[in-house]
């Protein structure tokens, strides 16, 4: 492989960017790596059910009826639409989910939140093998104890991955980066990042983000947290350039 890793996470909000996935299918390459997310899709279909989604620690509870919903929509709609999407690109894209090969090991780790799994294991060698001439589109849908399927946070699947692969992480998302006041943080240390999920000045969607960002980091990826609503930043970002946050390992930075 002559291209250095890279991972990229869509969001929900930053996968149905026409603009932004335009950018992504303009530079995505054998190499890559694409999770997606689709949290979004996830809830508009629970409704339709009568089920009202609800998170904890910024994470979705998904009870037996949600799971069979969160497979149904990112393993099947979601995955395909953006593997659709960049084939029609010309990126030679193939979806997967974490049954796929036996990708993603998970297990549950917090009975609050039902079918809910933690990433334990990430098949490298397949990734590897994989991305000399794919473009790997990965659904969050881990494998748990023999069959069973686990739904499990796109952000934490894209830092186990990057974490296995090395490279670089690039999580993409709706706001400018990691805020402080109405400004984005520049560089944030994981140490840092550890206390903002301590102490609840990262709330919601944002604390996944940046424990999936800790691994990453830790585990000697280049990482950057940064707007996928804005083509031009995501541009940036996929250049190489740093913008939005980027969070490193090293103590001492902000």
């Amino acid at each position: 492989m002559t291209t250095r890793p890279l991972t990229i996470k869509l969001g929900g909000a930053a996968g149905a960017h026409a603009a932004s996935l335009a950018v992504v299918a303009e530079h995505a390459q054998p190499g890559w790596v694409v999770v997606h997310g689709g949290g979004g899709e996830v809830g508009e279909w629970s409704r339709r059910i009568g089920i009202e989604p609800r998170t904890v620690d910024g994470l979705r509870v998904t009870d037996p009826a949600t799971l069979e919903i969160a497979v149904a929509v990112l393993r099947g709609l979601v995955n395909a639409r953006l593997v659709a999407s960049l084939v029609a690109a010309g990126v030679p894209a193939i979806g997967l989910g974490g049954a796929d090969a036996d990708l993603l090991a998970a297990e549950r780790f917090d009975a609050r939140l039902g079918e809910v799994g933690h990433v334990t294991r990430v098949n490298g060698p397949l990734l590897e093998q994989l991305t000399d001439t794919w473009v790997p589109v990965v659904a969050p849908i881990g494998r748990g104890a023999g069959s069973e399927l686990l739904n499990v946070n796109a952000d934490e699947v894209a830092g186990a991955i990057a974490a296995a692969r090395g490279g670089r992480l690039l999580l993409l998302t709706d706001v400018p980066g990691v805020l402080h006041g109405d400004a984005p943080l520049a560089i944030l240390s994981a140490e840092r990042a550890e206390a903002m999920l301590a102490d609840g000045s990262a709330s919601g969607g944002m604390r996944p983000k940046l424990r999936a960002a800790i691994t990453a980091a830790r585990a000697g990826c280049t990482v950057a947290i940064v707007d996928g609503t804005d083509s031009s930043a995501v541009r940036a970002a996929l250049d190489g350039t740093m913008t939005g946050t980027t969070v490193t390992a090293a103590a001492g930075s902000s």
